[in-house]
């Protein structure tokens, strides 16, 4: 597939927004310091996190929009992709003061399965399992059984799931609400048929009022309401954070540039998760983080926390070049000796 450097510049700015909402749910949220501010500091985190709450929607229904086309190569290269991060990040934990031990490194090296944290992996992954499952079904699809399908995604995920929090998707954070986006962003890819100036024009006023107001309402609760938990807005099950995410992505598609170099960064993109969120080291990452907040005005804080995000957002994004040198060997390798075991079972009588 040929890289489309408007899709990808929204894969990167997605993924750096990441680093800000988890900065505020995991360093902030937690932090006696910021709970007892009051005025403009206090909600400057709510309205950053407001425009930042919607990349794992987005990151889906870039997947949608293109579609999943599994192989055996492509789960080779995602696993090898994970557990390369797990071990990475492992040894850095050492590194930095944990004790070793044999049986968390060997855990290291199964994201899928003993692995703890990284829910958006696993998910993922069965995500990829299921996609030649789901593509069949909705080529097969008219237009009015998959607006059927849609209506009874939107009511189990966003209808039980986010109003009346059932099991079955009561937070967004599970491989049913990424089957839902998925599903949207293969109807908005075959379906969709607006001409692209328009779509443009309207996609980036309904943007702009939409997100704004999304801030607006969040700060107004959190002020003065107070009938919610400022984390319910950033469920990605809420139809709000899923509606604000089809129309930032729909801008972007009509957005044509091509640039070599943002196609070059955006291949390293799913690092950037992988890393800062591990379970080997995000205590870390987090409670550092929630000690230059403590120990600085709240600006300071801020430029000193962006600064550390630019950095490790484009070291991480190149060093996972080098990553793919020292593993695209083992993957061809995997993917051959993976090839011959089909084949024979393919030739079995």
């Amino acid at each position: 597939m040929i890289r489309q450097s408007n899709i990808e510049l929204l894969r990167l700015l997605s993924m750096f927004a990441l680093l800000f909402l988890h900065f505020y749910t995991h360093s902030l949220l937690p932090s006696e310091v910021y709970v007892s501010q009051i005025g403009f500091w206090k909600n400057f985190p709510i309205v950053v996190s407001s425009l930042t709450s919607l990349q794992v929607n987005i990151f889906i229904l870039i997947s949608g929009w293109f579609g999943i086309h599994t192989t055996s190569k492509k789960i080779i290269s995602f696993y090898l992709l994970c557990a390369f991060y797990g071990v990475l990040t492992y040894l850095l934990s050492i590194g930095i003061g944990n004790s070793f031990s044999l049986a968390d490194f060997a855990i290291s090296f199964m994201p899928f399965s003993a692995m703890k944290g990284w829910w958006f992996v696993k998910a993922y992954l069965f995500l990829m399992l299921l996609a030649p499952l789901f593509n069949k079904a909705i080529g097969n699809m008219s237009r009015h059984e998959f607006l059927y399908v849609l209506l009874a995604l939107v009511l189990i995920n966003s209808f039980f799931g986010f109003f009346f929090k059932q099991e079955i998707n009561k937070d967004g954070h599970n491989f049913m609400q990424l089957m839902y986006v998925y599903f949207i962003g293969r109807y908005l890819a075959l379906h969709l048929n607006v001409e692209r100036q328009k779509l443009r024009k309207w996609t980036a006023i309904i943007s702009i009022c939409s997100v704004a107001l999304y801030a607006l309402v969040w700060l107004f609760n959190d002020n003065y309401l107070h009938i919610v938990k400022p984390s319910t807005f950033l469920l990605r099950n809420n139809v709000w954070s899923l509606f604000n995410s089809i129309v930032i992505f729909l801008f972007f598609t009509t957005i044509r540039f091509e640039s070599k170099f943002i196609n070059w960064l955006a291949k390293g993109a799913f690092a950037v998760y992988l890393v800062h969120d591990s379970i080997w080291i995000c205590s870390t990452w987090y409670s550092n983080l929630a000690h230059i907040y403590a120990e600085n005005h709240p600006a300071i804080a801020w430029i000193i926390v962006s600064a550390i995000f630019v950095v490790y957002f484009f070291g991480v994004l190149c060093f996972d070049h080098l990553r793919i040198v020292i593993t695209n060997p083992v993957e061809n390798k995997l993917n051959e000796w993976c090839n011959i075991v089909i084949e024979r079972i393919k030739n079995l009588k």
